[in-house]
């Protein structure tokens, strides 16, 4: 008997495995690139949607910067990202995708349809979709909460 078959679970319990596998799957798929779960989207944010700032990322991602930084730093030391000054803001870089980064993020760029297409087996597309819309509805809750 699994959590599943339990009446009145939080559902905490529910997306903490979730993101738990997630996370396996992606540093199993990751491996072979040298790349952990941690700098995976980071990656794929800055090739899908061009340079940005570390602040911004951590907005995106609701991360604090010194979590953005150590991931960046290691994306850097790969030869993953670069670096720039901001020249109106000294306090700020701009971080963008190397070359060598855009291969890899061109060949690891379907991984979360992947993990989509696994998640919504047991799914018909109306239940994923219907799923994915009061999901980003509770996440919008959650950031404008903390906001406040």
């Amino acid at each position: 008997m699994g959590l599943e078959d339990e009446k009145d679970v939080p559902t905490i319990p529910f997306v903490g495995t979730i993101h738990r596998k997630y996370g396996i799957f992606i540093n199993n798929k990751m491996k072979k690139y040298n790349l952990s779960f941690g700098q995976y989207p980071f990656l794929i944010e800055l090739y899908d949607k061009g340079p940005s700032t570390q602040q911004n990322l951590a907005k995106i991602f609701q991360l604090n910067e010194s979590t953005i930084t150590r991931a960046l730093n290691k994306l850097e030391e790969k030869g993953y990202i670069e670096k720039h000054p901001n020249y109106e803001n000294k306090r700020k870089n701009y971080v963008k995708v190397t070359s060598k980064g855009a291969k890899i993020a061109k060949e690891v760029m379907d991984y979360d349809k992947q993990w989509d297409k696994i998640c919504s087996e047991n799914l018909s597309e109306k239940e994923f979709e219907e799923f994915k819309t009061t999901l980003k509805k509770i996440y919008s809750t959650i950031v404008k909460r903390e906001e406040k």
